[in-house]
């Protein structure tokens, strides 16, 4: 009984490295926005109460939930309800695709990593806040894509992604993400000439198209007034807000964040270490 379950163990940490293959990652170490500088040179490479974490009312059947490098080899419940809280308050159909949720307990893991259909989150060393930020800037990517799904693959646009292995699989033009990544990108690794620090709304966004994407989508439900604020200043921002709205969320505006921008010295790196009330979302 004892090998049985060595070896069950074993299967599931094997399961779970191979998950790990060929998924977007958000980076390693948290970083402030004091910590962050000011943003010259692109081309250079808090609380959420049990309390607040209503139970959902979808049962989200199709997600299996899973911990890597924890002791206890199991999901904290409160924890997992809180994370299916969170996941209530987003549109059911663009996280009809997500099948994995793996809470990861090694302090010196990345964030966050998601593809297609699965999400890795660091499960230590963050608060609720930052948690869920990047948990949602993971949906993000499995919204871009697996949700936004080509319905033609007669014609490569200019954009690729890598899978497993590294092999390059092609963007179609039919693949309504096309739309957005060519407001400022004029393929997978180059920025357009035009696209400026202030037509991104993070530093991480202007990594690649794909994590553009991610962090204007998490920008969008966290920190909408934000957004669309600083959207009055720049026509590409404008545009991915509006692509966002009318395209994504077919037309629902969150009422969620205040306008922090003008406030900030510094721009941060990634949108998930802005402030936000994560209780204050929950019961909008």
């Amino acid at each position: 009984m004892r090998l049985k379950v060595i070896l069950s163990f074993l299967a599931v940490q094997l399961v779970s490295f191979l998950l790990w293959q060929g998924v977007h990652a958000i980076n390693k170490t948290p970083q402030t926005a004091e910590q962050t500088p000011i943003i010259v040179t692109p081309d250079k490479d808090y609380a959420l109460s049990h309390e607040s974490a209503k139970s959902p009312s979808q049962p989200f059947n199709s997600i299996s939930f899973s911990a890597r490098d924890n002791s206890s080899e199991s999901i904290d419940p409160e924890k997992k309800k809180e994370i299916l809280s969170v996941l209530e308050k987003l549109p059911q159909n663009q996280i009809s695709d997500l099948k994995n949720i793996v809470l990861d307990y090694d302090p010196d893991a990345w964030r966050g990593k998601g593809g297609k259909s699965i999400i890795i989150i660091r499960a230590v060393n963050m608060d609720d806040e930052e948690f869920f930020g990047v948990m949602i800037h993971e949906i993000g990517h499995n919204v871009d894509l697996g949700y936004l799904k080509e319905n033609s693959q007669k014609k490569a646009s200019e954009f690729t992604d890598t899978a497993v292995g590294g092999t390059t699989v092609p963007i179609y033009e039919s693949d309504l993400s096309v739309n957005f990544y060519r407001i400022s990108w004029s393929d997978t690794k180059t920025r357009k000439k035009d696209a400026g620090n202030q037509d991104f709304v993070s530093g991480y966004a202007m990594s690649d198209p794909f994590e553009d994407f991610a962090e204007t989508y998490a920008y969008y439900i966290l920190h909408n007034k934000d957004f669309l604020s600083r959207a009055q200043e720049s026509d590409k921002l404008m545009e991915k807000y509006n692509f966002m709205k009318n395209t994504v969320f077919k037309g629902r505006v969150y009422d969620t964040g205040e306008t922090i921008s003008g406030k900030l010295a510094k721009q941060p790196w990634d949108v998930t270490v802005l402030s936000y009330s994560l209780s204050d979302f929950l019961q909008s």
